[in-house]
């Protein structure tokens, strides 16, 4: 009897549970998305998702239908959900994706979700997934590439993901795509990735252990960021971490137990102490005053960003309402003006934040900050306005990005101030106006990769020794490869790819500013105002494509390798070196040792081969006839390459020679710098030359 019984109460509750999977599934897709919307929290970016009393429960798909933002029809049907960057929070009610039949697309990237990740593995059907930079935590389930044959792109990058890879990643037969960077994750790599896997990305997290040999088809740079894990196994290089044995754990116990009872009666001690003196701190405290905020931490932004301006006695309430030739005068005509756009339809009243990483500010903010002028170059004038909450951005003042329409040119930015990269340095704001717009970033003090190797050569051009450049150069191709991946379908993905728009961090990781703007700049108005429509093919009349990236690209790795300021950056070309020629012909002479920059070459000699395989990638990207020169993707496969063989040539060089050749190498870098302070060098430019480049761009900031 017990199997009979077994059986009737199986039957039992599918029948129970049979209504509710057919309700489900039978959701018409309006429907579908109202659940889903239900889920979410700060939705107010989805108020186009409704229900009127015209369409009924009409698809949004069918002809007629009001647009529902973000939602992606073929045929008839919700195939795509693109739903990033719209601070949705709360939860993805997955219940409700099922429910779409043909869903084959979903992006809710740069959001505010967080908790665990949502069972996506439901949607069997699906083949893109976008996750990136929200909150997600905890780990995926140990099937959970099992159900998703059909999957070719996961995105789950800049998350709070933890636990192991699933081994079940092999099973995901179709996935090409998979991104997992700057998340928790710990222990070993899977022993095999998806068959069909292009592009793996599981740097910045907390692996362990040695890359399997089948991971190692994917370069090197992509594992970086694991402090244990190794991609090739040396002998100064731990690929674990230390385990502690059950037994000094436990000898440990006693002497713990004691150390937490001495600091327990030191902490009732300090209470004491402290109860008599509450009213003195309360009077001088930050921290209590009117309710106070962050429990008394310091909410200051760092030293480095609060840096005074020289103009800070004198507030400039009306410095963004000066324009050459225009008779705008002060702050109240500034926003008479920009009232008078926003009334004609040709800009906006305020600041449309697009990047909220600095905080929220307005317009007024800026017209009452201390500013100065920090450069000049082909798109306008750029200034530094240190804010009164001591935040310092850089605002630039654009007259020719009046390509695009005003929608046009409000949905790009939104676009480019949601990029998270590592390189990249997104805008932060943005205000419209017909005849010009003002673009905000955030201030980096070191400035632009053009000063420190071309200007006043101080520490910062000391410290800008051999792993330094290789540093900056492979940085700048991750962040031009991820924008070619990004903006693939622009004409140029970053269009003004030069030394002025990489700024350099605090330890010296390349930014790069100014991308994206090819679409939205009049280029008949200013022909040469970004530097990829300098690229020969251009010159000789032919459109600017990606590849025309791939020459600004070898233009920076052949400044970088000879310290020499390009003439490429000069439209009249008078000044400078041509570096494209130059090379060429070093390289087809067998001189190549002739190029490189001699502070450098003064304390690496032994790294002349690697400089020379680099050397030779630039001569390849700056290659006259496009169909020779290799697309993006080819180039920054071949920098990386040479950038880790370098660097392990570095590693080993030091560790041959043991610890005191260890100190000697570790004076390179001092005698580096001292070759540069005792003057020893000759100039590499003439004070001519210098004087010519003042006149073109900015040293300081990116502005061109």
């Amino acid at each position: 009897m017990a199997h009979p019984l077994l059986f009737l109460l199986l039957a039992a509750a599918a029948a129970a549970a049979a209504p509710a999977a057919v309700a489900q599934t039978n959701l018409t897709d309006a429907e579908a998305l109202m659940q889903l919307k239900k889920s979410f929290t700060n939705s107010s970016s989805l108020s186009s998702w409704l229900i009127t009393s015209t369409d009924g429960d009409k698809s949004p798909c069918a002809p007629g239908s009001h647009e529902w933002h973000g939602v992606v029809c073929s045929r008839g049907k919700v195939t795509g959900l693109r739903l990033n960057g719209l601070h949705l929070g709360g939860t993805v009610d997955v219940d409700a994706l099922v429910g779409f039949r043909r869903l084959r697309s979903v992006s809710f990237a740069s959001n505010n979700f967080s908790g665990p990740l949502p069972a996506v593995d439901r949607l069997t059907s699906i083949k893109s997934m976008f996750f990136s930079d929200n909150q997600f935590t905890g780990n995926l389930p140990g099937d959970f590439f099992s159900k998703l044959s059909h999957l070719k792109k996961l995105w789950l990058d800049r998350n709070e993901l933890s636990g192991t890879i699933p081994a079940s990643i092999a099973q995901a037969t179709s996935l090409l795509e998979l991104h997992l960077a700057h998340n928790a994750f710990s222990g070993e790599l899977p022993p095999l990735p998806p068959p069909a896997l292009k592009v793996f990305d599981i740097s910045w997290n907390d692996l362990e252990g040695v890359v399997p040999e089948a991971f190692r088809k994917f370069d090197a740079g992509r594992f970086g960021g694991n402090q244990y894990l190794c991609y090739v196994p040396t002998s100064d290089r731990p690929c674990k971490r230390e385990q502690t044995t059950e037994a000094s754990s436990s000898k440990r116990v006693p002497k713990v137990f004691a150390t937490l009872l001495v600091s327990a009666v030191v902490v009732a001690l300090v209470l004491c102490l402290c109860c008599n003196r509450t009213s003195r701190v309360r009077d001088f405290d930050p921290a209590h005053r009117g309710g106070g905020c962050g429990d008394g931490l310091d909410e200051r932004p760092p030293v480095y960003m609060v840096k005074q301006v020289s103009t800070a006695g004198k507030r400039s309430a009306s410095w963004l309402g000066k324009r050459t030739g225009s008779s705008l005068r002060g702050h109240r005509r500034a926003a008479s003006a920009a009232k008078a756009d926003e009334l004609g339809g040709g800009g906006a009243g305020d600041l449309v934040i697009v990047n909220n990483c600095k905080g929220v500010f307005g317009l007024t903010d800026l017209m009452k900050a201390a500013a100065e002028v920090i450069g000049s170059g082909g798109h306008g004038s750029a200034y530094k306005a240190v804010m009164a909450n001591g935040v310092a951005v850089v605002v630039k003042r654009a007259r020719d990005m009046n390509r695009a329409t005003k929608d046009a040119f409000e949905a790009e930015m939104r676009r480019l101030g949601a990029m998270r990269h590592a390189n990249l340095l997104p805008p932060l704001a943005y205000h419209y106006r017909k005849d010009e717009k003002l673009l905000v970033y955030e201030y980096i003090p070191k400035g632009s990769l053009l000063y420190v190797l071309h200007g006043d050569r101080g520490m910062d051009y000391a410290a800008l020794d051999w792993p330094m450049r290789l540093k900056v150069a492979v940085g700048v191709v991750r962040g031009t490869a991820f924008l070619h991946g990004e903006l693939a379908g622009h004409e140029v993905p970053h269009g003004n790819l030069k030394s002025a728009n990489i700024l350099l961090a605090p330890d010296f990781e390349p930014l790069l500013v100014d991308f994206g703007y090819s679409g939205l700049i009049n280029h008949m108005q200013s022909p040469n105002s970004m530097i990829a429509h300098r690229a020969p093919e251009c010159a000789a009349g032919h459109p600017v494509s990606a590849k025309a990236d791939v020459y600004c690209l070898g233009i920076v790795l052949l400044e970088l390798l000879t310290g020499k300021f390009p003439s490429q950056y000069l439209q009249n070309a008078k000044g400078g070196t041509d570096l494209v020629m130059w090379a060429t012909s070093a390289i087809a002479d067998g001189y190549e040792r002739d190029l490189f920059d001699q502070a450098i070459m003064s304390a690496w000699k032994f790294a002349l081969p690697d400089m020379t395989r680099l050397m030779r990638v630039a001569v390849d990207c700056v290659e006259m006839d496009v169909d020779k020169r290799p697309d993006m993707k080819v180039a920054a496969a071949r920098v990386e390459e040479v950038v880790a063989a370098a660097m392990a040539t570095v590693r080993e060089r030091h560790q041959a020679a043991g610890e005191r050749d260890a100190a000697a190498g570790g004076s390179s870098r001092s005698s580096h710098a001292q070759y540069v302070r005792d003057g020893s060098m000759q100039r590499i430019t003439s004070a001519g030359e210098r004087s010519s480049r003042r006149g073109s761009d900015d040293y300081s900031y990116g502005m061109s």
